[in-house]
């Protein structure tokens, strides 16, 4: 595996190599020289993949607007369908 480029939907990107994937956030810079450009923002360094959706699905947990369980139950199935799509299963 050499340069993994996997886009999630519009908000994340999995970015890595032969010894660690990488989990990013796209962002648009407010300043510097990319300022109002994509950018991508690392937000961890993972070992195993299993890890990366791990970390994923909490993050998804913890910025879902879900006010009942069905709500998350139905969340967590769609950022899963899409999780799948993107990595090809």
């Amino acid at each position: 595996m050499s340069n993994l480029h996997i886009e999630l939907g519009e908000k994340y990107v999995v970015t890595g190599s032969a010894h660690d994937l990488i989990l990013n956030e796209k962002k648009i810079a407010k300043e510097g020289k990319n300022a109002g450009q994509q950018v991508l923002s690392r937000l961890g360094y993972y070992s195993k993949f299993e890890h990366l959706v791990r970390e994923l699905m909490h993050r998804e947990i913890l910025q879902s607007e879900a006010q009942t369980l069905e709500e998350l139950r139905d969340h967590i199935a769609e950022f899963s369908e899409k999780l799948s799509k993107a990595v090809g299963l």
